[in-house]
């Protein structure tokens, strides 16, 4: 209708194709000074093919050989590959790194069953059946102060994304 649109056209074309309504209008307006001017009407990106935010690149080969304490966190990662956090992250969202987190589940064997048994019938008192005071006995087990954390995370490379 000579160059006009009805009202909230504009709108409902932006939701259509999930876009802001400036720029359906700006379409538009581009359309209408190219028929203004007699010329083949053009609505193509007048941008460079070179512009945007340039990714960094970051050698996924380096996480393999940063010891387990020094990735526990992204920030340590980060801190190890030199890059920022944001660009781990986004590396996380993408898939090229996963989360790998690694409980410790120490399971007893029989032997190991029967020596706690063995302990704790040391304990009980021959004439009574009952347990000996306890309070003056301290028990230490030192290979679990040399342990790593109860639950510890640590990033690795994931050279396709897997599925959860």
């Amino acid at each position: 209708m000579n160059g006009k649109l009805k009202r909230r056209t504009t709108t409902i074309v932006a939701h259509l194709f999930n876009i802001n309504r400036c720029y359906v209008q700006a379409i538009w307006r581009t359309a209408k000074q190219c028929l203004a001017a007699g010329v083949p009407v053009d609505v193509s990106c007048k941008r460079k093919k070179n512009c945007g935010r340039k990714k960094v690149a970051i050698d996924m080969s380096r996480i393999a050989t940063i010891p387990l304490n020094k990735r526990t966190t992204l920030r340590a990662l980060a801190h190890e590959l030199v890059v920022t956090r944001s660009t781990l992250h986004r590396c996380l969202k993408k898939g090229k790194i996963c989360r790998h987190s690694n409980t410790l589940e120490p399971y007893l064997r029989d032997d190991n069953k029967k020596a706690r048994l063995q302990h704790c019938v040391a304990m009980l008192d021959g004439g009574t059946l009952r347990f000996i005071d306890m309070k003056n006995i301290i028990h230490t087990d030192e290979k679990w102060f040399n342990t790593t954390k109860k639950k510890q995370r640590s990033s690795t490379c994931c050279p396709r994304k897997r599925i959860r």
